[in-house]
């Protein structure tokens, strides 16, 4: 991760509002992570609160399937680029076909001050009342 105050990238996903699977890459971060960058990220690359809707369309964040199999996921903004490059691994293969195949918009969720990244503390995050978290849509970019 370059430029991200995260301390994971976890590939994962969850049914939306609407009963339709969203794919989703969350951004792990921990109270290691000054709150001023944090904050100053979600402002810097648009991301919304999570009862808000996030929009690819709104963001400059894209995501690519890379030539080499791994998966990108890039942030523009006027003051730079920040980047995650996720391993070629079967695993994320997997993930990064059913993201396609669901439309190909990525929800990037940004979980900050967490302990631990496992799919059950991410689960109680995203739940509603489990705490803070943000969101953000990325489009897909062929690479």
């Amino acid at each position: 991760m370059n430029g991200i105050p995260a301390t994971a990238a976890v590939p994962t996903g969850a049914p939306g509002v609407d009963g339709i699977l969203e794919l989703a890459l969350a951004l792990v971060g921990t109270a290691q992570d000054s709150r001023g960058e944090v904050d100053a990220f979600l402002k810097r690359h648009c991301f919304a609160p999570s009862d808000e809707t996030a929009r690819a369309k709104d963001s400059q964040a894209r995501w690519t399937i890379e030539p080499d199999g791994r998966v990108t996921v890039t942030f523009l903004a006027d003051d730079g680029t920040a980047h995650i490059a996720l391993a070629p691994d079967e695993n994320i293969r997997r993930w990064a076909a059913l993201t396609l195949a669901c439309g190909g918009t990525l929800a990037v969720w940004f979980l900050p001050e967490m302990t631990s990244f496992t799919p059950r503390d991410i689960s109680q995050r995203i739940s509603p009342g489990g705490g803070e978290w943000w969101r953000l849509s990325a489009g897909y970019v062929p690479a």
